[in-house]
């Protein structure tokens, strides 16, 4: 049976990991693993993590050594893990997931510390900036979410000089946009809706994080060697209050 990893630690985003784990295999029908990695002789296994009624493994090594192993393993759908508080060290929210990212093609969810997962998944906002040139990102996200029953929102942000020039009133412009939209890049996912929004990226994608309501917000982050990557997926994975899936854009 296919499975979900919840890779756990002593961190505060521990029990989130944990909840949010459960709800997304849940929601793809797949069993829950809960994996620690030791790095330690003397570490111990958080306590918490011992009392979940999901099977645990327990591995020695670098994490993102072996995440990226354990990530590989051809039954595993996802990884679920943490992100600390962005002000609690030197690295940004997220810092593990974002070098994981960079080294698997699996999603992984990255859970905030003060997220309140919910026990079933509703609602993923799937983001996205400019023209949709990753367009097999965008479908692998939207894949993910409608195999898991969620109504998806496709959040849009276009500079005004981006957006296609039609003839009509502007609200007829917009739906016209949407509809051209949908053709091209949203087909197979009956629960849908498209909102076109004009302005900074980041700041957009955590407006409708807040007015949708969503559970989880899909971003697609770089698999490329440049250090200015993933800008807006770094500005979202440290200011998100909602879980984050990250798909890899290669």
């Amino acid at each position: 049976m296919s499975k979900v990893i919840a890779a756990v630690d002593s961190s505060a985003a521990m029990r989130p990991v944990l909840a949010m784990g459960r709800a997304v295999a849940v929601a793809l029908g797949a069993s829950l693993e809960v994996l620690h990695v030791v790095e330690d002789e003397n570490e111990e296994v958080p306590a918490v993590a011992q009392a979940t009624d999901a099977p645990m493994r327990t591995l020695s090594g670098e994490p993102i050594e072996v995440l990226s192993s354990v990530a590989a393993e051809e039954d595993v759908l996802a990884v679920v893990l943490g992100a600390r508080d962005s002000s609690s060290g030197p690295h940004p929210a997220g810092h593990l997931a974002m070098i994981l990212a960079g080294q698997t093609t699996k999603p992984l969810v990255v859970v905030p510390p003060g997220s309140h997962p919910p026990e079933q998944l509703h609602t993923a906002l799937v983001a996205m900036k400019g023209t949709p040139g990753k367009a097999r990102v965008l479908r692998r996200s939207i894949e993910i979410s409608a195999r898991a029953g969620l109504e998806i929102v496709v959040v849009h942000v276009q500079d005004e000089d981006s957006i296609p020039s039609f003839s009509d009133q502007v609200q007829h412009e917009t739906e016209a946009y949407a509809q051209e939209f949908f053709a091209r890049h949203l087909i197979g996912a009956p629960q849908m809706r498209l909102e076109l929004r004009i302005g900074v990226p980041a700041v957009e994608v955590l407006r409708a994080i807040e007015s949708t309501q969503a559970e989880l917000v899909a971003v697609g982050w770089p698999q490329t060697d440049d250090p200015n990557r993933g800008a807006v997926a770094r500005e979202i994975l440290d200011r998100s209050p909602i879980p984050i899936l990250l798909m890899a854009a290669t």
